[in-house]
């Protein structure tokens, strides 16, 4: 395969959980609209999911952000009922407990894929972790956010990621 379309944590807790947030919910038609259009056949589907444990308020990030979010095996981990139908889809999906995924970013480095398009949340911190991640595995391959089903809670900081990441070459559309 030389494309992957990668959906970044797009979970419940993010959407309308303890995390949620309105702008989250917006981009889910523009998400499943871009996933009715791909070609299994050519292109594989990349999940990641963030993952926690119950013990998660003790953990670094959990100092930082004390808001228990995706604790593994609740509802707020999980993806929007509409995504079933993908996650059969998914070639693989990476259960990760930090913003980027290194296990993502050696599967990547693997790969043949050319082109890498992304789609997720949150913008500014794991969508542009986990680009990050790609860039450095395959810089020679195209890298594509669809701005339009990418999202933050703060405009400021998810247009300084759009800045950086476009400084990496990263097209947006």
């Amino acid at each position: 395969m030389e494309k992957a379309f990668v959906i970044v944590d797009y979970q419940n807790d993010f959407i309308n959980g303890s995390l949620g947030f309105k702008k989250a919910l917006e981009i889910k038609e523009n998400i499943l609209n871009h996933l009715n259009q791909i070609d299994f056949n050519t292109t594989h589907l990349l999940i990641t999911c963030d993952t926690h444990v119950q013990n998660y308020l003790k953990s670094k990030e959990g100092l930082n952000l004390p808001i228990k979010h995706c604790i593994k095996d609740t509802f707020g981990w999980k993806m929007p009922d509409e995504f079933d139908p993908f996650l059969k889809k998914a070639h693989k999906i990476f259960y990760k407990n930090a913003f980027g995924s290194l296990e993502f970013a050696n599967f990547i480095n693997q790969s043949t894929y050319k082109e890498i398009y992304f789609c997720g949340l949150v913008s500014h911190i794991c969508v542009f972790c986990n680009i990050i991640l790609a860039f450095s595995a395959k810089p020679n391959a195209k890298l594509i956010l669809y701005q339009d089903s990418t999202a933050s809670f703060d405009e400021n900081l998810q247009n300084s990621a759009f800045s950086l990441l476009k400084i990496y070459g990263v097209e947006i559309i």
